[in-house]
């Protein structure tokens, strides 16, 4: 059985900061993490609010720890890849960024993910932009696409930083399910990390990428992890890919695959 998908990992404010605190401890003993103090009422205070507004700062940490490829590359899905009129379904809309650009390009738009604390600021920013109208945005797992969405519903799925969070079979799951609903000719587009096949590269990225994560984490109390393969669960499902771009340090990269 497909466990629960979770998309963002977030340490609940109503916890107590123990758990908190011995994760911050473990980073401390891998050397990412020179000091931090946590004893004081004061300190404790202070994480506290960092915690309480993780969703908030979600969206910058995630572009700190991609060194802004997750926000250029959003901007590309928009500009090279949504049209006015289409039906999108974002997998894991977090904070709604790219679920309000695709709107706001005259898209209409379905986002999902299982974090209500991200929902709620998604659903905030909505409001400020008068989209309520283009967006619509449900709390659910991947696990429920079967039942969600009728065949055939979307011209455009789009995916940023989640299916590197997947098993295989997860995977798997989301892809067959992506090309049930997708019409004919439709685009997936999945943007995620990726692991170098040059050492050098990844030796280079691991030196910048390990003081982000800390900094990351603290500000969001999430990470992320590279995709290992996506290519041959795309050709499983069904899928033709007709675009890949990587970055310089090839850290990040973007796929585009068509329903046949």
């Amino acid at each position: 059985m497909l466990k629960e998908f979770v998309f963002y990992k977030q340490a609940s404010t109503v916890q107590t900061l123990r758990p908190i605190t011995a994760s911050v401890y473990r980073l401390f003993r891998c050397g990412w993490i020179a000091t931090i103090c946590l004893e004081t009422k004061m300190a404790s205070y202070i994480f506290m609010k960092v915690l309480e507004s993780a969703p908030q700062r979600y969206d910058k940490g995630i572009n700190i720890l991609s060194l802004g490829q997750s926000k250029r590359i959003q901007q590309q899905i928009v500009e090279n890849y949504i049209t006015t009129d289409d039906e999108v379904l974002e997998i894991g809309c977090g904070t709604g960024t790219l679920a309000i650009s695709c709107a706001e390009k005259g898209a209409s738009v379905v986002g999902f993910d299982i974090s209500p604390q991200m929902l709620a600021v998604a659903r905030r920013k909505v409001r400020e932009r008068n989209l309520t109208g283009k967006v619509q945005l449900q709390e659910m797992g991947a696990i429920e696409m079967d039942k969600a969405f009728d065949n055939e519903t979307f011209d455009k799925i789009v995916s940023t930083l989640v299916f590197s969070e997947f098993y295989p079979d997860e995977q798997k799951y989301v892809l067959t399910q992506a090309y049930r609903i997708l019409r004919p000719g439709g685009l997936i587009i999945i943007a995620d990390e990726v692991r170098s096949n040059s050492l050098w590269k990844r030796v280079l990225q691991l030196t910048v990428r390990i003081p982000l994560m800390v900094i990351t984490y603290i500000l969001t109390q999430t990470s992320t992890k590279a995709l290992k393969d996506i290519r041959s669960p795309l050709a499983d499902a069904g899928f033709k890919i007709i675009r890949e771009k990587r970055s310089v340090l090839d850290s990040f990269a973007l796929y585009v695959a068509q329903k046949g």
